[in-house]
């Protein structure tokens, strides 16, 4: 079988678009979408009325900063401007039908987190290696700095004279405690207060209400769930249930749920692997909008009556969708985006949700069939994170191996999101170990049924993932060859280079398992990464993968100028080809 005989690596790759960070502001949708033929870096683009896209900043202008390693919430919509973060970490300002200009420049900060103040302002967290700020930019360019602190700092939101924030601990992920804190500015100076929060609280995404009350995601009862902050002081539940309605966040800038003028709330609802958009009415009435789909990103945005969502169908990939917030009707997808990317047919029948006693009750994973009969070579992806999930919708990096004969499973394996606090927790302390479990219990139950070939079952991983992929490869179990991408290799030399934000999650994180060396591996293992990775340590895995050639246990490949996510479509291109090469070789032929 040759490359042809399926979806090319190039096409899979191409086709990849992402989009992110979804706002509805002055009658349009406005998103960031990657740039295939600008090596995936982001635009701004604006929905017409129409439905079609349109590009708002300069294909040669990349939007995107690194606030605490990962950025997030980098553009900020004016009624005559947009502000948003570029290249050095600068702040931009670009007047409608104008070029953009510099109004600051990184030097040794980085932006996020935008949003704008009711006097015209930009609000913008920004850091360093020791400190972050809360700052108010104004159009001219002057900077009045709101809030300093040694702790980390996230979304500001203001409204009243009232600035709320959150804040932790730089020995803390913001998954695991935060603080939510308000103070009053200008003219309406008062001392912080908190609100909620603590060590053991993570309260994620606060936003004023129309009603003048403050609403956040707490997770103090295990669930990520919606609260409002009375005037008079007192703290209620929205929609209590049990599903966690917020991702980790891992980025800046989040939105998972949007507050209508008439009382209607909507948010998500995740389990992990399937989010659902719910509607929760004046009266506490909770009910699902856009049930056809599957997987929904944590940017939910209202436009008149309508509600607007980055969503999938188990056959379609995250687009833009609407659905009418009245009838709570299904979602309906805005014509094709503005990057337009080439896709090839979507192979095998849409995937399914299944699960497989564990050591610790069941191991929920999105499993995706090839046409082929009978066993076929299976691919197990060990997802990134590890605190993230497997959504179910299209992935056509999935679809590049399913195109060409493999199944692919995706555990939701112990330490990932969308299962509550605890479940999020498991991992840590264990870190190599439990995921490694859930992977092979998930690669043996598929030998069981008949649906893996017991002699060509592979492991792939990226960044903590790969980690994950790497420790099942140092042990006796069912894989035949593995692929760790972007991987960590020692856990406590990645503490140390890690940026500082993620710190705490490699201290949470490290247990028994330890290093990974390289005469401990058992199956032959291909080790990907890209020369510009600032997360996770490039001269550690070409140190480790020489060692596994040298003993004729693996191959090695650099991708010269690729960064964590191989974002650029010519990196992911390559890496996938290399992947599916390296399974076809690496049994000896076995699979044709």
């Amino acid at each position: 079988m040759t490359e042809n005989d399926g979806l090319s690596a190039a096409e899979a790759a191409r086709a990849a678009v992402t989009r992110d960070e979804l706002v509805a502001a002055h009658g349009a949708l406005w998103w960031l979408e990657s740039d295939p033929d600008q090596g995936g870096g982001k635009r701004l683009v604006r929905s017409e009325p129409s439905g079609r896209a349109v590009p708002v900043t300069p294909s040669a202008l990349p939007v995107g900063g690194s606030l605490h390693a990962y950025g997030g919430g980098n553009f900020a919509v004016a009624e005559d401007a947009v502000w948003f973060v570029g290249p050095g970490d600068g702040v931009f300002f670009q007047p409608v039908d104008g070029d953009p200009v510099v109004l600051e420049k990184g030097n040794g900060w980085a932006y996020g987190d935008l949003s704008l103040s009711p006097d015209g302002r930009l609000l913008a967290v920004r850091g360093n290696d020791g400190t972050d700020e809360i700052v108010a930019i104004a159009p001219d360019g002057q900077v009045e700095v709101l809030v300093g602190s040694p702790d980390f700092l996230g979304h500001p939101r203001v409204a009243g004279g009232r600035l709320a924030f959150l804040e932790w601990d730089r020995h803390r992920m913001p998954w695991d405690g935060t603080r939510l804190v308000v103070t009053g500015i200008g003219d309406s100076p008062s001392a912080a207060c908190r609100i909620a929060g603590g060590p053991a609280e993570s309260v994620v995404q606060p936003v004023w209400g129309p009603d003048g009350e403050l609403y956040f995601l707490s997770d103090r009862t295990g669930w990520w769930n919606l609260y409002r902050h009375r005037a008079a002081g007192a703290v209620e539940a929205v929609a209590p249930i049990e599903a966690d309605c917020a991702p980790a966040p891992w980025e800046g800038g989040y939105r998972s749920y949007a507050l209508s003028p008439a009382g209607d709330t909507v948010l998500t609802a995740t389990d992990g692997i399937t989010t659902e958009l719910l509607v929760v009415d004046g009266a506490g009435q909770v009910s699902r909008i856009g049930a056809n789909l599957s997987s929904v990103k944590p940017y939910v945005a209202l436009l008149d009556d309508a509600v607007a969502v980055i969503g999938s169908t188990p056959t379609s990939a995250p687009a833009i969708w609407t659905a009418d917030l009245d009838s709570r009707s299904g979602a309906v997808a805005l014509p094709a985006s503005a990057a337009e990317p080439l896709t090839g047919p979507r192979s095998g029948p849409p995937p399914v949700v299944r699960s497989v006693p564990g050591a610790d009750g069941q191991v929920r994973y999105l499993l995706h069939l090839p046409e082929a009969d009978g066993p076929v070579p299976v691919l197990v992806r060990a997802h990134p994170g590890p605190t993230d999930g497997v959504p179910l919708r299209l992935d056509w990096s999935v679809q590049y191996f399913v195109s060409h004969g493999f199944a692919v499973a995706e555990p939701l394996y112990r330490g990932s999101t969308g299962r509550g606090r605890a479940f999020r927790q498991q991992l840590d302390g264990r870190w190599g170990e439990l995921d490694v479990d859930d992977c092979a219990a998930v690669a043996e139950h598929l030998v069981a049924q008949g649906v893996a070939r017991p002699d060509a079952l592979f492991l792939s991983g990226a960044s903590a993932g790969g980690y994950t992929t790497l420790q099942a490869a140092c042990r006796p179990g069912p894989f035949a060859a593995a692929t760790a991408i972007s991987a960590i290799i020692d856990p406590a030399r990645w503490e140390q280079s890690v940026p500082a934000w993620q710190r705490p999650h490699a201290v949470a994180l490290r247990g028994p398992a330890g290093a990974v060396r390289p005469e401990r591996i058992r199956c032959p293992v291909l080790v990907i990464h890209g020369s510009k990775d600032t997360i996770t340590s490039g001269e550690d895995a070409m140190e480790f993968g020489r060692a596994l050639a040298a003993r004729g246990a693996g191959e090695v490949l650099l991708l010269d100028g690729g960064d964590h996510y191989l974002s650029d479509p010519r990196h992911r291109a390559a890496a996938l080809a290399a992947e599916l090469g390296f399974y076809r070789t690496a049994v000896l032929g076995l699979i044709r």
